[in-house]
């Protein structure tokens, strides 16, 4: 039974020991790549493991990159951050130059949750004059 050459064995970094005063590391501490070997939706991810991942992984020392393949399930991007969260894209039928910029999305990220910039909640270190309104402090009316 031959197996299959996978391509994470090549492709894998880690992270370089050190940093120091002064040092930028980036919050995303490792991205993977899950995708699946022979389903043509993970041509374009199959490709960018092949082409664009190296120089990538090369541009990006301090973040750890990782390969793995996943039968019969659609290609993600995976980003995990510095405090505990995981951002996750799709990469279902793309094709190789796109995924570029979606994995620099998860490497630029800084693994916060996402807010609304439109309605941001009015916190106050003050009480309300007024107090807190509830339904059972006003008077029953009859109609």
């Amino acid at each position: 039974m031959s197996r299959a050459r996978t391509v994470h064995s090549v492709l894998s970094t880690r992270p370089q020991a050190g940093g120091g005063k002064g040092t930028f590391i980036l919050p995303c501490r490792k991205l993977v790549v899950e995708y699946c070997e022979k389903s043509e939706s993970s041509k374009g991810t199959r490709d960018f493991l092949l082409q664009q991942l190296e120089p990538m992984a090369r541009t990006y020392p301090s973040v750890e990159f990782v390969a793995v393949a996943r039968p019969q399930r659609p290609p993600i991007l995976r980003g995990f951050y510095l405090n505990g969260r995981t951002k996750e894209m799709s990469t279902h039928q793309l094709p190789a130059t796109q995924i570029w910029p979606k994995a620099q999305q998860i490497l630029d990220a800084s693994g916060k949750k996402t807010r609304g910039l439109k309605r941001t909640p009015v916190e106050s270190s003050n009480e309300s004059a007024r107090g807190i309104w509830s339904p059972f402090h006003d008077d029953p009316r009859d109609l």
